[in-house]
């Protein structure tokens, strides 16, 4: 019985860290323990010189891994269909056209390496455990080259494939170590043992006799860890031959299995790697079995004969757009028909690309088609549809009608396709949006929804979530600024552009009731933008903008706008932008009704470099049903390319249900809602998402001095490899999120979240004199998750790993608390949320024969509400070294040796004495004959 209950407190435990739900948005479903919908992205930066060769070895790559993974997960899943898609460009390829696929929304991504990475191939993870990853990245020249030489420096390709798919779709991590890795060593010592080992997870650990540690430089047992230094890596012999794990070793020729809690494949969960850190030092196993894909008994394993997957290639064409715009009477209300009206055009006239088809469906008490599918080709076809569009409201509101008409218009083009749903109101009329759901998800189309008002459809954002679409909010009291802003967002699934045609936002603000009219503001045209610049106003009123000016980096004053009156729109474009700050002026007459939104654009300044750019999301979709359970992140990604920039500043505004909006910064520090440091990626988790309702999500990115691209040449709290990393300078970058919807509130008094859970502790050091003393660091969570101070934290350390897992942290064992009279430096109280923290105490030493002893720790907030524990680390004491310098171990050796030389004298002595008293003997007896 007690064992039961401590598998499922185990359970219960497991379920709390791993954070399963859409992190990325895919088509990938798993049926019949067969994956289909996979799809795999060239990026159109990739020149078609090796295009045969590229697509034959993704091909071969995935077909040999289909097996590897039908192995490794026990008969559980294979491969069976894949989609390729390929550049525009990439003419001399035959091909079908695409129809639903997109390189933004793709599963593996072929393209140029980031400079960090080289060609090594490798998973975008910005989850927690369980959670799945965004995409896999492999680069031209590694799939040109798959078999030689690549096998020798990353493994079999096909390994290679099923590790990065555990990444991405279980959200698993590596388990092996790295150089220079404070946190994932390369070495460690297993518990209360002198033998160095690599930070592996293998059901049979390498010894000396298979493994050779190799130098690059002079390499030292170092003394803070009694491991290795930095200067040491290992190879492992050709006879070593584990079985497990994929996640680890999985170059090796016998790996074909992961680590799980089976005694034959056993996990090992002591080992310092980020796969322990993340999932609570659980097995990869065990988490994996916990995804959907095969929880409660999902697709059981089962045998199958043929597992080679099909492919279809397809080529990148124009998007396929289907408007379909609610008419009802209460569109008339707040002016939201006009402003359809007026957002609709601009988007026609100057953001729908040309090669995309648009047709267009309005719904009332019924849908009708108000166009059919058109091709955009120039100024004749925008206008034609502009003519089309509706600009009456009457009647009911019908979404069902709508979508099916759209669908109707889609499907002679086959599957895929967006549908814009805009409508303001709570259905009325039959089929409601529940009865054609299963036919839009069929059709592949996606949908992005975009709600009138606090009174829209509650469904249109499951409609959105169901079909990988998008969500926006429009309040009644706003600009038309966020509906443009919608119909931008849906350009998402356009074909991808190459470099040089990428239009990045600058800057974008809202003004309304603006204190004395004027407006001053500023923005940076940074080295890597200035081509095509565009200084864009949209208004409601063109007698509210009174006067403007625009004042360049040089000194230059440009105060002319071309203004487009019927879309509301004013203009000043440059072929070319200086870099540097610019300075605009607006002034703005009294009105407290009208507002103005300023967008600020701008391309690559050179066809060679790529541009800064920024993405805005919340991961977990538009619909939240249970923020207690699964907190909202807010997610900034800043790249340059392939390369993260690091070290920016990035904050994220929420527009909430009712009250004023909400700011914060997000952080690329590998803690709490962040997976990585310094991958690009900023993140933080929203503790305000408390009332239901609908939120709306932007970022800002700017430069403070301290940014730079981190391509390889210079990494943080590593070893550096240049004197200087590469700065960006100045820069300004502004991105939407979309919109969120929470569906129940949370009562206003209540505390919903603890500390969240530590995950970057690490030993920094530990000393034996004075003393036994161990110096750790972390960063600091905070009250609530990672906001705010938390109230106190509880630090533990035993000699036995165990006690501080799970629910056994702060049972009655053998672990000790560390209390404030023992810290020596720094101290027990929190530091702010995102601070780095270190704290020196001195520890009891239970016996003279134990020399590792295992450290975690949890925060407690002010309610009593307690953090997961933290990770656990260890800490490896060597001997205890007596006055001579010379250590217990060296003085018993030398004790034993002096013994043995004493007895060995000896044992000498006698046979001497021996041999001559038989020689006596001897001639004794020969005298007497």
């Amino acid at each position: 019985m007690i064992t039961r209950f401590c598998v499922f407190i185990a359970l219960i435990i497991l379920t709390l860290i791993l954070n399963v739900g859409p992190a990325h948005s895919t088509s990938i479903s798993l049926n019949k323990n067969a994956y289909s919908n996979i799809v795999v992205a060239i990026s159109p930066n990739v020149p078609n010189t090796w295009s045969e060769t590229i697509l034959q070895n993704i091909q071969l790559m995935i077909r040999r891994a289909s097996s590897v993974l039908y192995r490794a997960t026990k008969k559980r899943a294979y491969f069976k269909d894949v989609r390729i898609l390929v550049p525009e460009s990439w003419s001399n390829v035959r091909s079908n056209l695409s129809t639903w696929e997109t390189y933004s929304e793709a599963d593996v991504r072929v393209a140029p390496p980031a400079s960090a990475h080289g060609n090594k191939p490798y998973t975008i993870q910005s989850g927690g455990c369980g959670q799945p990853g965004e995409y896999i990245h492999f680069t031209p020249d590694y799939l040109r080259t798959l078999t030689d030489p690549n096998t020798a420096v990353f493994g079999p390709p096909e390994k290679v494939f099923v590790h990065e798919w555990s990444h991405l779709r279980y959200g698993v991590f590596d388990e092996y170590g790295h150089q220079n890795d404070k946190k994932y060593p390369l070495f460690y010592k297993p518990p209360n043992s002198e033998e160095i080992q690599p930070n592996l997870c293998t059901n049979k650990p390498p010894i000396f006799t298979t493994m050779d540690v190799v130098t690059q430089g002079p390499c030292r047992i170092d003394p803070t860890t009694g491991v290795y230094d930095n200067n040491c890596v290992y190879n492992l012999q050709p006879k070593f031959l584990p079985d497990s794990s994929l996640m680890s070793n999985y170059s090796i020729d016998s790996v074909v299995d992961f680590c799980e809690d089976d005694q034959d494949l056993a996990h090992v969960f002591t080992a310092p790697n980020k796969h322990n850190a993340m999932c609570g030092s659980y097995s990869v196993w065990t988490v994996i079995t916990r995804h959907p894909d095969f929880a409660m008994n999902n697709n059981p394993p089962s045998d199958v004969l043929f597992l080679e997957p099909t492919f279809q290639i397809v080529r990148s064409t124009g998007s396929r757009f289907v408007l379909v715009a609610d008419t009802s009477g209460s569109m008339n209300d707040y002016n939201r028909i006009v402003r359809l009206y007026e957002s609709s055009r601009r988007w026609i006239k100057y953001d729908i690309s040309d090669g995309s088809q648009l047709g267009m469906v309005q719904f009332a008490t019924k849908a009708k088609i108000i166009s059919s599918m058109v091709e955009i080709k120039g100024d004749a076809s925008r206008e034609a549809l502009i003519a089309r569009l509706p600009v009456n409201a009457v009647g009911g509101t019908c979404i069902g009608c709508g979508l099916q008409k759209a669908l109707e218009l889609l499907r002679p083009g086959g599957p895929g396709g967006v549908i814009l749903l805009l409508t303001d109101g709570e259905e009325t009329d039959r089929p409601f949006i529940y009865e054609v759901l299963s036919e839009v998800v069929r059709s592949g189309a996606r949908v992005v929804s975009i709600a009138f008002g606090r009174s829209a459809e509650d469904k249109i954002e499951e409609l959105a979530d169901k079909t990988n679409g998008k969500s926006y909010f429009i309040d009644d009291n706003d600009s038309s600024q966020g509906l443009n802003d919608a119909f931008v967002g849906s350009l998402t699934y356009q074909p991808a552009v190459s470099t040089d045609q990428i239009v990045v936002l600058l800057f974008k603000r809202q003004y309304q009731n603006v204190t004395g009219g004027i407006i001053n503001e500023n923005f940076s045209v940074d080295s890597t933008v200035g081509r095509n610049f565009v200084f864009r106003i949209d208004y409601t009123q063109k007698n509210y903008l009174r006067s403007f000016s625009l004042k360049s980096p040089s000194g230059t004053v440009y105060t002319q706008l071309v203004y487009d009156d019927v879309v509301k729109v004013a203009m000043l474009k440059l072929s070319e932008a200086e870099v540097g700050k610019w300075d605009f002026t607006l002034t703005v007459s009294s009105s407290t009704v009208d507002a103005l939104a300023v967008h600020v654009t701008s391309q690559t300044r050179s066809t060679t470099t790529a541009p800064i750019t920024t993405e805005c999301y919340v991961p977990a979709g538009n619909t939240l049903n249970n923020t207690n359970a699964s907190p909202v992140r807010i997610l900034a990604k800043v790249m340059q390319d392939a390369n993260p920039v690091v070290r920016a500043k990035v904050k994220a505004h929420i527009e909430m249900p009712s009250g004023p909006s909400q700011i914060f910064e997000l952080f690329d520090n590998g803690a709490s809602a962040d997976t990585v440091a310094d991958d690009g990626i900023y993140s933080r988790y929203f503790v305000g998402a408390t009332s239901g309702g609908r939120y709306t999500v932007e970022c800002e990115v700017w430069d403070d001095g301290s940014a730079y691209v981190n391509d390889g040449t210079f990494v943080r709290n590593r070893k550096k490899r240049s004197a200087t990393p590469k700065m960006t300078g100045s820069f300004t970058r502004m991105a939407s999120g979309g919109s969120f919807k929470i569906a129940q509130s949370v009562p206003v008094d209540a505390d919903i979240y603890p500390p969240s859970r530590i995950t970057d502790l690490f030993v920094v050091e530990v000393q034996t004199n004075p003393g036994h003393t161990a110096t750790i660091q972390f960063t600091a969570p905070g009250e609530d998750l990672d906001s705010g101070t938390a109230a106190s934290y509880e630090i533990r350390y035993s000699p036995v790993f165990d006690d501080l897992r799970g629910t056994n942290f702060g049972s009655a064992n053998n672990s000790t608390l560390v209390q404030q009279e023992h810290v020596v430096n720094g101290s027990l109280q929190p530091m702010v949320s995102g601070s780095r923290q270190t704290i020196t105490f001195v520890m009891t030493m239970k016996n003279e024969e134990t020399r590792t002893y295992y450290i975690a720790l949890r925060a407690i907030d002010r309610s009593g509400q307690v953090a997961l524990p933290s990770n656990i680390v260890s800490a490896q004491f060597p001997l205890d070294e007596p006055a001579s310098g010379l250590s217990t171990k060296a003085i018993i050796g030398i004790i034993v040796g002096s013994l043995l030389g004493v007895l060995l004298i000896a044992a000498i002595a006698y046979l001497i004495h021996k041999k001559k008293y038989l020689s006596y003997e001897a001639a004794d007896t020969r005298s007497k004959t």
